[in-house]
């Protein structure tokens, strides 16, 4: 009877597989964060969904224990008073963007970890669409300057150097949510 029961589960394995939702196409790329207390690791990711509710999305992961001073708690939540300002500066290779403004939660993957986000309806021309279209660029260096909601608390400013194959991909996972008529 074992026997029958193992193989019938080894049977539907890959059906419950295929059936489980997978995640949206996403990119992730490790760099660094340099913060009041020195240089830590960084993680920088670029997500496309399409269909109802879609979005492009460029997200900023650090340690909160990296910026002790940081006021994470002012970007944190649907109505934070900080993310209604304009506070990221995001550069790729030698073009500046607009500044953005960015939402932040705490990670629900990575304990201890606060993210930064930006969000654009896909196909429309914001930061974060222009942004995803120069990343695309084999060689091209991602800068993102997180500004506090106070002149007193020095700003976080993340590097990423995305390789070859990153680059692709990054360009790959963008591409439709950077056209006029995305999932159509």
């Amino acid at each position: 009877m074992k026997q029958h029961s193992l193989l019938l589960v080894l049977l539907l394995l890959p059906a419950m597989a295929m059936a489980l939702p997978s995640g949206p196409p996403q990119v992730t790329v490790h760099g660094t964060v340099t913060t009041s207390t020195g240089e830590h690791p960084a993680w920088f990711t670029l997500i496309c969904t399409q269909g109802n509710g879609a979005a492009l999305s460029l997200q900023l992961m650090l340690s909160v224990d990296s910026a002790p001073d940081f006021p994470f708690d002012a970007f944190e939540g649907p109505r934070a008073p900080a993310s209604y300002q304009p506070s990221a500066q995001l550069q790729a290779g030698d073009r500046r963007f607009a500044p953005a403004a960015v939402a932040g939660w705490r990670s629900g993957d990575v304990d201890g970890a606060f993210v930064f986000g930006i969000t654009s309806a896909p196909g429309n021309a914001t930061t974060a669409t222009q942004v995803a279209a120069a990343l695309g660029k084999p060689g091209v260096k991602l800068t993102w300057i997180q500004l506090s909601d106070n002149i007193q608390t020095p700003p976080l400013s993340a590097t990423f150097a995305p390789d070859d194959a990153q680059s692709k991909a990054l360009k790959q996972i963008a591409a439709p949510c950077l056209s006029s008529h995305p999932g159509r």
